[in-house]
């Protein structure tokens, strides 16, 4: 026999126990994982099964042209362009005999659908009763479950029925449990935005839906774990849990849909009225610090969207409503009433959000450019990569139009690589002008940052070009959050082995920040704006020399931002700081105009 054939098959996770998948063994198992094992073993055939990757991946897959075979299916139920199918055997199922099928896409070879039926028909019933009673008689460790009974079999009917009836029972416990479990919020035990989702389907329709109002509660979770550290933030969150749960009938709806965010769906369509019921849980929450004796504030907002008969998008009405909350937050208030014009603006930032793909592809994110300068001579040393978007509608764009909109949407990772590729492009065009010490520094979001392929894709990016790697700078941001910690940590020792330089941001905002440097291999620390401003006090000055001090036995360069005169200057300059970011000296320009003048004042 030479050289096999791959054949790719993309498997249904959920079919126990004719084919499911099996977390803990990593591969596929059941009837049919079995028989086309047999199979591949007796042919010139290599049969491999994709991971499910999360979920059913089938049609994705063979819509791609990515695998040979669908397996998992009742005769008849793939879509019209999977034509070919191949019967493995027939069951009983309710009352009706149904055939299950191997589909082959038009990706898999001619000759295949007759060797599979060859090996098929040979297949004794005998056989795949046996296995069918292995599997029953184990633990099922993911499936959907249902009751099946081999028709014509030689065994007996009667034990095979209670097997999978035991089977089926285990089944549902199991299924139930993982149900809630994957329904439920980690942190606060509530429901999840899954679960959310779930509810709203099943208990709000056109008949009830004026009836409610989505509001959604936002925590300034930043601010509170800089302040208090993860802990502290856990706590809040599960105190605002539990007030949250006391706000809540037998028709309401309550879940935990994001990180720094709830949401309650209020049977009440009265807004006077909920503003009164919610009353008690916002001087609870002010009560807080006081009432467990914290050395810091909590802040809890809410944003409010009354359900319309033509509100049927539940990801549109937690975004506003989260708008909502944003904005009472901003205001130093508890409620904000989302109102017809507000969510107008809204859909329109919605509609910005949804330009954004044909934004980056035809380049109208310009890259910009914010000079660091040496601090004591104030010669030019690199800059921090800047973006702004030249909408062809809505004219120039600044970073605090854009910027929140795509973190709270979850796409700023779109953002932070296009503007990753174009500070390669202009290191590399420097390079070939003779400019080889300049430095560019580009900031990451958290989540970015902490992505199992962010190292992946960086070096994706970074590969083709020929700058040195030390010239780039990736900056995190401080308030990292715990369950990130590991992998964030991870993906900064392959960083740094690559060469590439790593810098936290925004340094000395909370108390988090010396520990930071125990967990994180950084090789730079930029102080934050905040304990600049504050250098012309005694206090402030203190608390800069002892971290300007700390991060110089560490062997850090310290760079100090938002330095806007010449007394902040003075004092850094006093405490050695080495690297200065301000108005005092350069704004952010454009790319081009920033290469011009580090051609001017770095040639030689």
């Amino acid at each position: 026999m030479g050289e096999k054939i791959v054949i790719y098959v993309a498997g249904n996770p959920d079919g126990y126990p004719l084919e499911y998948y099996d977390p803990a063994a990593e591969c596929y198992q059941g009837v049919i994982p079995q028989l086309l094992r047999k199979f591949s073993a007796g042919s010139d055939y290599e049969v491999l099964y994709y991971s499910p990757d999360g979920g059913d991946q089938r049609e994705h897959l063979a819509q791609n042209l990515q695998v040979d075979l669908l397996s998992g299916y009742r005769e008849g139920e793939v879509l019209p362009d999977h034509r070919e199918e191949v019967v493995i055997f027939s069951t009983v199922y309710e009352g009706q005999r149904q055939n299950y099928c191997l589909c082959l896409t038009q990706a898999a070879p001619p000759e295949l659908k007759g060797d599979l039926e060859a090996f098929f028909q040979a297949v004794p019933q005998e056989e795949i009763s046996g296995i069918l009673m292995e599997q029953s008689a184990s633990q099922p460790r993911d499936l959907t479950g249902f009751y099946l009974t081999i028709g014509g079999l030689a065994l007996g009917a009667a034990l095979l029925a209670c097997a999978l009836i035991l089977a089926v029972r285990r089944y549902r416990k199991r299924l139930r449990n993982a149900e809630r479990m994957v329904k439920t919020d980690e942190v606060t035990g509530l429901g999840n935005y899954d679960y959310l989702l779930h509810q709203y389907q099943k208990r709000i329709n056109a008949h009830n839906r004026v009836l409610y109002s989505l509001v959604y509660f936002y925590v300034d979770l930043d601010s509170l774990r800089r302040s208090g550290g993860n802990g502290e933030a856990d706590q809040f969150l599960n105190y605002c849990g539990r007030l949250l749960e006391n706000c809540t009938a037998g028709a309401d709806i309550l879940a935990r849909v994001s990180d720094r965010g709830f949401v309650l769906l209020k049977y009440s369509s009265n807004e006077d009225t909920l503003q009164e019921e919610l009353r008690p849980l916002f001087e609870q929450v002010h009560g807080y610090s006081q009432t467990y004796g914290k050395s810091f504030e909590v802040n809890l907002s809410a944003g409010v969207c009354q359900l319309k008969q033509e509100d049927q998008n539940l990801k549109d009405l937690i975004f506003s409503a989260a708008q909502g909350a944003r904005e009472a937050w901003r205001n130093k208030e508890d409620l904000v009433l989302c109102t017809s014009q507000m969510r107008q603006k809204l859909a329109e930032e919605r509609n910005l959000q949804n330009s954004l793909d044909g934004a980056l592809a035809q380049h109208e994110f310009e890259l910009y450019l914010q000079f660091y300068v040496d601090a004591h001579n104030f010669q030019i040393m690199g800059g921090e990569a800047l973006s702004r978007w030249k909408h062809p509608q809505k004219g120039v764009l600044s970073p605090d139009v854009f910027i929140p909109m795509l973190e709270r949407t979850g796409v700023i990772y779109k953002l932070d690589y296009y503007c990753l590729e174009e500070s390669c492009r202009f290191l590399d065009e420097l390079m070939e002008k003779g400019i080889d010490r300049f430095f560019v520094s580009c900031n990451f979001s958290r989540d970015t940052f902490a992505a199992e392929d962010f190292v992946r894709r960086c070096k994706q990016i970074i590969e083709p070009h020929r700058f040195p790697r030390e010239l780039l700078i990736f900056e995190l941001t401080e308030s990292v959050s715990e369950k990130h910690a590991a992998q964030i940590r991870q993906n900064m020792l392959a960083l740094k082995d690559y060469g590439v330089r790593i810098a936290l941001d925004d340094f000395g905002e909370g108390f988090s920040s010396f520990h930071d440097l125990q967990q994180y291999p950084v090789d730079g620390l930029k102080l934050d704006k905040g304990l600049v401003t504050s250098i012309s006090t005694k206090p402030g000055m203190a608390i800069l020399r002892a971290m300007v001090q700390v991060g110089h036995e560490l062997g850090l360069t310290i760079l100090a931002e938002g330095v806007e005169s010449e007394e902040q200057v003075k004092a850094l300059q006093a405490i050695y700081c080495d690297v200065i970011q301000g108005f005092r000296f350069h704004r952010p320009i454009p790319a081009q105009v920033a290469q011009e003048m580090i051609l001017h004042r770095m040639s030689r």
